[in-house]
């Protein structure tokens, strides 16, 4: 009787440290110098695992914002730190779609601001493809200046709002 107890208790606590260790949130995020963003944050969020349900059928997000310099859509290295993480998840995760919002700062024209967006969404997914990720679970859409992360009309608004979002 004393045997059957003790491996309900590992087998309890075992369970435990699993839905423990399986529901961390990653974050990433990098100082800013100089009044220029380069961090990249990342987050991969995932829902507890109740005692009925498997492993395999539990949802996964990967979550991740890439930011850009003034002008630009080339990647940084820091933002291709941020794209492994999104690779591997979505490696891990076959069943995973993703969209990618592309942004810009206030400053430009709206017709310029909407195709810089659609040219900063397009420079992630060409990076997740040529890392093996089908295009067909990729979707990406420019938003341009409409949706600012900050308000504000200086460079540390303007960097935060110079970005790509992973959902």
């Amino acid at each position: 009787m004393k045997k059957l107890v003790f491996n309900k208790n590992i087998v309890f606590f075992s369970f435990v440290l699993f839905v423990v260790s399986c529901s961390t949130t990653n974050v990433t995020e990098e100082a800013v110098y100089d009044s220029v963003v380069s961090s990249v944050e990342v987050s991969v969020q995932d829902n507890a695992v109740s005692a009925s349900e498997e492993y395999s059928s539990k949802p996964i997000m990967a979550n991740a914002v890439v930011y850009f310099d003034f002008d630009k859509y080339s990647l940084t290295s820091k933002s291709i730190q941020t794209l492994r993480s999104i690779v591997e998840v979505m490696n891990d995760n076959t069943d995973i779609e993703i969209s990618i919002s592309g942004h810009a700062d206030e400053r430009g024209t709206r017709e310029y601001n909407l195709a810089l967006g659609q040219r900063r969404g397009e420079a992630v997914r060409d990076y997740l493809m040529l890392n093996g990720i089908s295009k067909k679970r990729i979707s990406v859409k420019s938003f341009g200046e409409e949706y600012p992360l900050v308000k504000g009309s200086n460079e540390a608004s303007w960097a935060k709002n110079r970005r790509a979002e992973i959902n």
